[in-house]
């Protein structure tokens, strides 16, 4: 399935300081660093962010399963961490923790972990991708 281009944006006012207003569908924020990076802690970090994306495209996923398929599921908590650990291969990893409420029984809960394992932010940090960098004049 294509997906028509959505983009995200990421602005810098050029005043000094490391916080960067975020442009994702209709939200605006701010992405910064801790303080011991140089950053005032204003929002999250872009780990924080893709660590988020996984969270929610996980959560959002097995929603729509579940739905799908007429279960029980009731809430879903998805919690995704980041870590980076030099000469590790990979150096970074997420590790997501998964909670799923409702009436659900024990195959049940086992297919929905191993959707959760098919979201496509989950496929698309596994598998990796290609990307453009393009200048653009002025």
């Amino acid at each position: 399935m294509d997906i028509d281009p959505r983009p995200a944006t990421a602005n810098d006012s050029g005043h000094g300081g490391l916080q960067i207003l975020i442009g994702a569908g209709p939200a605006r924020f701010v992405a910064d660093e801790p303080v011991e990076m140089g950053g005032l802690d204003l929002g999250p970090t872009p780990h924080d962010l893709v660590a988020a994306g996984l969270a929610a495209c996980t959560s959002l996923t097995l929603r729509l399963y579940a739905k799908r398929k007429e279960w029980p599921l009731g809430a879903v908590d998805v919690e995704v961490t980041h870590a980076r650990k030099a000469g590790d291969q990979p150096a970074d990893t997420f590790t997501r923790r998964i909670r799923l409420g409702g009436d659900l029984d024990d195959e049940q809960r086992a297919r929905l972990m191993q959707i959760a394992e098919m979201c496509p932010i989950h496929r698309l940090l596994t598998a990796g991708a290609r990307i453009v960098t393009e200048g653009v004049a002025g």
